[in-house]
């Protein structure tokens, strides 16, 4: 049996320097780069800018590492700090006491709470106590993979009853949370990584930031276009743990500050006679979600797309494009969605029409034709 994380590369912070690239008025820009795994979200964070000197570079790398470690620590659901009260801290006072918060944290479950009710609860930062039986699980598995025991579903069910915003009290004029059942906990994995990026990518904008990359681990927000006023060209991820850095299945190009989020089955997980038991739970089932192997969704707002990629690949395909179609009707909100399957999962028996990209097979909206950029 095989256990499997988050792909972390080698501990580092380096700069790299690139030739310079004119923009469309005559000016130079110099590329710099910079990845580190010591930022959080248990991640390799990559990002790229293009700026005048090293020294410009240098001022919004440095608002980007001091805000990703703040936004890990502000969404952190195992470690207390003692200048904040964050997720861990509202969990435990879980049945005791409202909990005042941080605007971003307030914000950041508003908005999940009200992505709850438009997914018609598929998508739930409430199922803490069912997300934390799994982690244990694969915790367990790390240790001894010879011998894995599978949460039962009584123990499942139980744990999902204690589920739901009827036991989450959000204040907005005190700015306070509360957990009224001392069983309910929250997780907000599947949204913090994508609302930090996006905040963080708003802030060097709003700093004078004009053409730039982030990439925390899948979770990528473009700023700008590229110098030269050229789309970018960003890679879709092959979902095989051995080949993520090296190949991708297709490349797409996007012309302006736009988030690219994937979810899929082939980070976090382990084997259990031969499925892959990954932490992308499905709320119907309570178990691993056997819909596709990733979702990679395409839209404006980072917090968005990650909400979104997660909430499609614990739907079939059929109903992940309708609920896309009722997203823009009822919120105004445009995505675009990219399904990956393979022999060993395949899409709804309706679909007549597949991609075929190396072993795997592809579906995607109509506004992801436009962007596929040809070999």
């Amino acid at each position: 049996m095989k256990i499997k994380k988050t792909l972390l590369y080698c501990c580092l912070s380096s700069l790299l320097f690139s030739g310079c690239t004119t923009k469309k008025d005559g000016s130079e820009l110099q590329q710099y780069s910079m990845t580190s795994t010591t930022l959080g979200f248990d991640t390799v964070i990559t990002f790229t800018a293009y700026t005048k000197d090293e020294s410009t570079f240098k001022n919004y790398e440095s608002i980007l590492m001091k805000d990703f470690k703040y936004y890990d620590q502000l969404f952190d659901k195992y470690h207390s700090y003692d200048t904040i009260n964050n997720i861990k801290t509202i969990n435990d006072q879980a049945g005791q006491k409202p909990v005042k918060v941080e605007n971003d944290i307030f914000e950041l479950l508003s908005l999940a709470k009200e992505f709850d009710s438009i997914s018609n609860h598929k998508f739930s930062v409430t199922m803490g106590s069912v997300l934390n039986i799994w982690h244990d699980t694969r915790t367990q598995a790390e240790k001894n993979d010879k011998e894995i025991t599978l949460p039962s579903m009584d123990v499942l069910n139980e744990a999902n009853s204690h589920t739901g915003w009827n036991f989450v009290e959000l204040n907005e004029k005190a700015k306070t949370v509360f957990i009224k059942n001392k069983d309910t906990q929250l997780d907000v994995g599947a949204i913090a990584k994508g609302y930090a990026v996006e905040k963080i990518a708003k802030k060097l904008e709003k700093a004078g930031l004009e053409h730039a990359i982030i990439n925390a681990g899948g979770n990528v927000r473009l700023i700008g276009t590229k110098p030269n006023n050229k789309p970018w060209s960003v890679g879709l991820q092959i979902p095989d743990q051995k080949q993520l850095s090296t190949e991708s299945l297709i490349s797409l190009l996007i012309k302006d500050s736009t988030s690219f989020v994937t979810s899929g089955d082939y980070q976090r997980y382990f084997e259990y006679n031969g499925e892959l038991m990954h932490h992308i739970i499905d709320p119907s089932t309570l178990m691993p979600a056997r819909y596709c192997r990733s979702v990679t969704v395409i839209t404006k707002d980072s917090g968005i797309a990650d909400m979104l990629s997660t909430t499609l690949f614990t739907m079939s395909y059929q109903d992940g494009v309708n609920f896309l179609k009722q997203l823009k009707k009822d919120k105004n909100i445009e995505a675009e969605a990219i399904w990956v399957y393979d022999d060993t999962i395949l899409p709804d028996s309706d679909v007549k029409t597949l991609y075929k990209s190396s072993d795997y097979y592809l579906l995607f909206t109509d506004g992801v034709k436009q962007m596929i950029k040809e070999k």
